[in-house]
């Protein structure tokens, strides 16, 4: 585990997946990621490249030929590599293996920056295609904060969206989109939690046009707030009743139950020309 902390805050990252761990209040003492608790979820930020979500069958063809994909990619169980650690920032590396190869047939280096400046976790991602034909992928976040049940009800805690926003709900089933509900959110910014609202699973929307979501308790001043990185993708998740909530900024979208095509004609699927990178981001404010 690397352990980077400035004078209020600390974040912990494990070498598998380049997972953030903990992100925690140094004075206070108060944990905002979910612990990975292996009897409800045993993740806590997962990186997801070079799919979000999982395939129809787990499976796709490639320029023609049959793969099998984990769900949300290769690097949730690839140990990355530490490149440089500072007090505040640590910078994490993959790069592509025997292994990453085998399902994904694409040669190319992820890097992972985590920084705090004040109140603010910062996590920078570089995809960098170093092979020689144009590289297909998406990236996302996968985030899970920590809900404090003891002392709050689940209904104490809504998402508040920068924006006010029209958006059709991608509803799934079988971890995969298999419904559409039109205008689920109709010039709204609040989502309010519950114990039943994750039933049918995630809640997925496209084209968001807020760059911030905040985690908020409205028996509570301190909330958290997520800038987006301006993705466009959104999700947001947890096992029904558990004592977290994911928020999950993506770039692409799980596959549709009914799908069949190729990977790279995937919707949401963006391309990386030879010898280029992708760079993104979200960040993590603690407001009090």
């Amino acid at each position: 585990m690397i352990t980077i902390r400035n004078d209020k805050f600390s974040a912990s990252i494990a070498l598998r997946g380049a997972e953030l761990r903990s992100f925690s209040d140094l004075q206070t003492g108060e944990e905002f990621m979910w612990q990975a608790d292996p009897d409800v979820w045993a993740g806590s930020a997962p990186i997801l490249f070079p799919m979000v979500g999982k395939l129809v069958e787990g499976k796709t063809t490639i320029n023609g030929k049959p793969y099998v994909m984990p769900g949300h990619g290769v690097l949730r169980n690839l140990d990355a590599q530490l490149v440089k650690q500072e007090a505040e920032r640590a910078e994490l590396q993959f790069t592509s293996t025997e292994e990453t190869l085998a399902h994904y047939p694409f040669p190319f280096k992820f890097t992972v920056c985590f920084s705090l400046e004040a109140d603010t976790l910062t996590v920078c991602y570089r995809a960098e295609n170093t092979g020689t034909e144009t590289l297909p992928f998406m990236v996302g976040s996968h985030p899970a904060f920590a809900l404090d049940l003891e002392n709050f009800a689940h209904a104490d805690y809504f998402i508040e969206f920068g924006e006010p926003e029209t958006l059709d709900l991608l509803g799934m089933r079988d971890l995969l989109i298999s419904t559409f509900s039109h205008n689920y959110l109709d010039h709204a910014t609040e989502i309010p939690l519950s114990e039943t609202l994750f039933d049918q699973d995630a809640l997925i929307f496209d084209e968001i046009q807020s760059d911030t979501v905040r985690l908020k308790n409205r028996q509570r001043t301190r909330y958290l707030e997520m800038n987006t990185g301006g993705a466009k993708q959104f999700g947001i998740w947890a096992k029904p009743g558990a004592a977290y909530v994911c928020l999950e900024p993506w770039h692409g979208v799980v596959d549709f139950q009914d799908s069949n095509i190729a990977f790279e004609k995937k919707p949401g699927m963006m391309t990386l020309p030879v010898g280029e990178c992708f760079e993104t981001f979200y960040s993590v404010r603690v407001v009090d």
